[in-house]
């Protein structure tokens, strides 16, 4: 039995002779269905017979489907701009009158045209805009959403959009608040592409260190103007596209993956022989209480998911664990690393049930199998991804403390690194197809990236299997106590996991008066330099960074970052953390007049104006890029001619024969070049006197040190003679 109610959706199906699309249900009236077809430009609604319509639904020629709403639709007022918002509710005040209160079935009476017209008229609108509205409102569910954009059909990849208009797309170019039209972007048109695309490729390829490089070179080779003689003058201004317009047209057409590098190996760590000094689980009261995370890039090379036969490289692996219990209680598989990106991902999932993220890579459990949603009262990382202005944050909003360990000191969180070598011997991953053996290849070998097989969703799939098995088949006696061994609880990490659980022996935190301050205050991490404590261009000071050299030490040793928390209403109301407490900081005496009393937007605003460059500017840079490039390219290739002159060397040895004879010789002849005025200097700077003498007619050279020494006496002399 089925019924049919007012917004139903009812579908054709195969050989309908009542309905040509979906349509919902507006009412029911005797033996008549009101119905309207689905979509944001519906027709008039119109009225099907009830029997006939059920008999359709019976015989399978109709079907009653469940309503998905568009995801246009649904969205909160948070998600949506102010525009759009604007919209609808200018076209809800529009049918208001209509609608609001009233049933379709109210409003489609036989005065329905005046009704509408009546109402046309006092909205101050074209009937006709009225009839839309009010048929999109029924078609789309009858609420006020129902008038929101969808642009999700707008455009779409690979089409071309039209500029037939000639305007030029992106914010109009402004300096110092005034909109100029010098300088900045243009209509791009087909050549215009063809040039960003030969100019990014260099860059994308490597063959120039900077995108700016590549740039000047596409400013030099297609826009400088042609002089009357054939030689190349300078850029044509407003002719050539921007170093934006570059940037976002050039990334097109090169994937990211073909510019990222792969990465370089793991780095080793010395945890395998170290001296055992204590316990870690030394202090703590049960599971829960201290969660370690670490990040290693895997022994095995994987595959692409779509083409098998592209090789992505090792992946990095995440693992969180528990070191009351060492239950592994989240992992996280990804490609990206090591990143703040995954270590999130790892957190996530260590406080989330694991039944659905199993699910996923076909691995069907129970929740006690991996009993692990829990959060920890302290999280142990090393100076990497958790390091940063977001890894606190999170840490705060948790309620989490966050312990950051010294660097090269991994035997502060050894079992997360003694869970990577268990992993591996888990899963025996040098043994599998693409696995890297720990021994260096020997020549000859088969490189093992050619044998690589996994992608990185079957690999995942391992790494879940390996950690379940850990959990359930790694025997830990000595970290059992006596109400353990009491029990008789099995010494695996998931039955002292569950027995810990069930006695409740985790307490709960207490919030600090200094940690509630730390929740409020927005925070940021900010340099030292030698002028003083940078925070968003502006420099502070304070009594513990005097007293204790900071901006001495941070100059001209180890460079020194300090957290400043600060009020957003006021540029002055800055602090920091010390051993008493919570420090105000003050500006700076050269800055206290320029930026005291202002709010930080204004001090934003202030420093971003002054930061602006002059379309001139703009122009006599790309300008002076391009002539740069071209004397490169004009030296590169002068000196090319001339080695390619002088032949080629009878070889390599002989090339690189006598490097410091010749090196000594050229250092010879540079000082001669360099000394060859002072080496025509005269004793006295007078005219020749015609002198009858019988030696030759030469002129006596002498050293620079001994002509200034020389010059110098005679200065003295002339100075006693007028005297």
């Amino acid at each position: 039995m089925f019924s049919l109610g007012v917004n139903c959706i009812v579908s054709p199906g195969e050989g309908s002779g009542l309905l040509n699309k979906p349509v919902r249900v507006l009412g029911i009236k005797d033996e008549l269905v009101l119905v309207i077809e689905l979509g944001l430009m519906p027709r008039k609604p119109w009225w099907v017979v009830i029997s006939l319509l059920i008999e359709e639904i019976n015989s399978g020629a109709a079907v009653i489907n469940p309503e998905l709403v568009p995801l246009h639709l649904l969205r909160s007022d948070d998600e949506i701009g102010e525009n759009e918002k604007a919209s609808r509710d200018r076209n809800w005040e529009r049918v208001r009158g209509l609608v609001e209160d009233h049933a379709p079935l109210d409003i489609l009476t036989s005065n329905f045209g005046a009704l509408v017209a009546d109402h046309a008229i006092m909205e101050g609108v074209d009937r006709k805009q009225i009839y839309r509205l009010l048929y999109r409102y029924w078609s789309m569910g009858q609420t006020r959403n129902a008038f929101l954009w969808n642009t999700s059909a707008c455009g779409g990849p690979g089409k071309k959009k039209s500029r037939a208009s000639c305007i030029v797309p992106g914010r109009p170019l402004k300096y110092r608040g005034v909109v100029v039209d010098d300088g900045g972007a243009i209509l791009l048109e087909s050549r215009h592409i063809t040039h960003i695309r030969l100019a990014y490729g260099r860059f994308a390829s490597g063959k120039c260190g900077k995108l700016k490089k590549a740039y000047d070179w596409m400013l030099n080779k297609f826009y400088r103007s042609v002089k009357p003689d054939g030689s190349k003058g300078n850029l044509v201004r407003g002719s050539y596209p921007s170093i934006n317009q570059f940037e976002y047209n050039g990334k097109n057409f090169f994937d990211e993956l073909y510019k990222l590098k792969k990465s370089g190996g793991a780095i080793r760590y010395n945890k395998d022989h170290r001296a055992l000094i204590g316990s870690a689980s030394q202090g703590l009261i049960g599971a829960g209480h201290r969660y370690e995370i670490d990040s290693t890039i895997a022994d095995v090379y994987l595959v692409h998911r779509v083409n098998r036969l592209w090789l992505i490289g090792r992946p990095v692996l995440y693992v969180v664990v528990d070191t009351f219990t060492r239950m592994i209680v989240g992992i996280h598989v990804g490609l990206e690393g090591p990143s703040w990106n995954g270590a999130r991902h790892a957190i996530y999932n260590a406080c989330t049930p694991k039944k659905e993220f199993c699910k996923r890579y076909n691995i069907e459990i129970d929740e006690t199998d991996w009993p692990c949603s829990h959060l920890p009262v302290e999280l142990v990382a090393d100076r990497a991804e958790l390091l940063s202005e977001a890894g606190e944050t999170m840490t705060r909003m948790l309620g989490t403390a966050l312990k950051i360990l010294p660097p090269f000191r991994p035997d502060w969180k050894s079992i997360i690194e003694s869970r990577f070598r268990l992993i591996n011997g888990q899963l025996d991953l040098k043994f599998v197809p693409g696995g890297v053996n720990a021994r260096k290849m020997e020549r000859g070998d088969r490189d093992y990236q050619l044998d690589a097989i996994f992608d990185i969703d079957e690999f995942t799939e391992m790494v879940i299997a390996g950690v379940l098995a850990h959990n359930i088949s790694l025997r830990v006696p000595h970290l059992l106590n006596r109400e353990m061994i009491a029990a008789e609880v099995e010494p695996t990490p998931i039955a002292m996991w569950k027995w810990s659980m069930a006695n409740n022996l985790l307490n709960s935190k207490i919030v600090s008066p200094a940690e509630l301050k730390i929740a409020l205050l927005p925070s940021q991490e900010c340099r030292i330099s030698r002028g003083g404590i940078n925070f968003q261009g502006v420099q502070y000071t304070c009594e513990t960074a005097i007293r204790s050299e900071w901006l001495e030490r941070s100059h001209n040793f180890k460079t020194r970052y300090v957290r400043v928390f600060y009020d957003p209403n006021s540029i002055e109301n800055c602090w920091m953390k010390s051993e008493a407490g919570f420090e105000p900081l003050t500006i700076v005496p050269q800055q206290r007049a320029k930026y005291g009393g202002l709010r930080m937007e204004e001090v934003l605003d202030m420093i971003k104006i002054l930061s602006q460059v002059a379309p001139d500017a703009r122009y006599e840079d790309a300008n002076t890029g391009a002539l740069l490039q071209d004397h490169q390219e004009e030296i590169l290739q002068r000196a090319q001619a001339k080695r390619k002159g002088q032949g080629d060397p009878k070889s390599h040895a002989e090339f690189k024969r006598d490097k410091r004879s010749k090196r000594a010789a050229e250092a010879q002849n540079e000082r001669d070049l360099h000394t060859a005025d002072l080496n025509q200097i005269r004793l006295v700077d007078k005219p020749p006197v015609a002198v009858e003498t019988h030696k030759p007619d030469t002129v006596k050279t002498v050293s620079g040190r001994s002509a200034a020494f020389l010059r110098l006496v005679i200065n003295t002399d002339n100075e006693a003679n007028h005297e």
